[in-house]
């Protein structure tokens, strides 16, 4: 699996699911060993051997946050222990065609997930991506929280870190409804700091309609269309179709929306940050 030994590829929330599956799996000889395999720099902090299988994990999760670039053979701890983890998910596919649809321990449900954000699936015990390499959906997130951090945009972060959460848990309608809310509430924040005269219209249109004339989103590249047929026009159509209707959404149609989602909301952050600066 060479293509995860580079550099770090996954998500905070995916790495602490990994250790959690590894938790899960692990006796307190087989921590031992895998704290020794990753080297005495890990080892001398972790190794706790009186401790329960579930601290001296937790202690692994302490020690990631505080050493985001730790190495050890294999590569990168953060990406080995993702790989570690995926060795032992089983599949999802029926030894048969007329075997019973296989159910995942709940155990293995939150690194699946993470995963998916992520832009992977596990296939035979093995990593692949979903979305060309170059797109970094992991540090696409960490760009975003630093540009809605940079520029007040608090309504919108906490929408995201709920579509987040909501997507982890798979918890679909809510997290379809949330990524919605996300991208609202980018463009309408925009849309009041770029004309403040956008503050006192509804949410939604007229808002957009307001970047539209300030030249912030472009009517030449179809971006914005006041009839209804540009891109962002029809993203919020493809976003709530017939409404929200909880319970309808599949996991691949929910991370779908969440890729789409980030990839547009991150190239108009980029965008916003950059206004008024050319």
């Amino acid at each position: 699996m060479e293509e995860i030994l580079m550099g770090a590829l996954f998500s905070r929330r995916t790495v602490l699911a990994a250790i959690d599956v590894l938790e899960s799996v692990s006796t307190q000889a087989e921590t031992s060993a895998l704290f020794i395999e990753f080297g005495p720099d890990v080892y001398r902090q972790l190794r706790s051997d009186g401790f329960s299988v579930k601290k001296r994990m937790n202690d692994l999760k302490a020690f990631v946050d505080a050493n985001p670039e730790q190495q050890v053979d294999g590569g990168l701890l953060e990406n080995v222990l993702v790989e570690r983890a995926v060795r032992h998910m089983p599949s999802e596919e029926p030894e048969y065609p007329w075997s019973e649809p296989v159910t995942l321990h709940p155990v293995y449900i939150p690194l699946k997930h993470a995963l998916a954000q992520d832009d992977y699936v596990v296939m035979a015990g093995k990593l692949r991506r979903t979305l060309p390499e170059d797109i970094g959906m992991p540090q696409l997130q960490s760009e975003m929280t630093v540009l809605l951090d940079r520029h007040g945009f608090t309504t919108a972060k906490g929408h995201l870190d709920q579509a987040l959460d909501a997507h982890a848990r798979g918890q679909w309608a809510s997290a379809n409804g949330q990524l919605r809310n996300f991208l609202d509430s980018v463009l309408d924040e925009m849309a009041g700091k770029i004309d403040p005269s956008a503050a006192v219209l509804a949410s939604g249109q007229p808002r957009r309609t307001k970047l539209a004339a300030a030249g912030f989103l472009s009517v030449a590249l179809n971006e914005w269309d006041n009839d209804g047929r540009g891109f962002l026009n029809g993203l919020f159509k493809r976003l709530a179709p017939a409404g929200p209707h909880p319970g309808l959404s599949e996991p691949d149609d929910s991370t779908f929306r969440l890729h789409v989602v980030l990839l547009t909301a991150a190239l108009l952050l980029r965008r916003f940050d950059a206004w008024g600066r050319a």
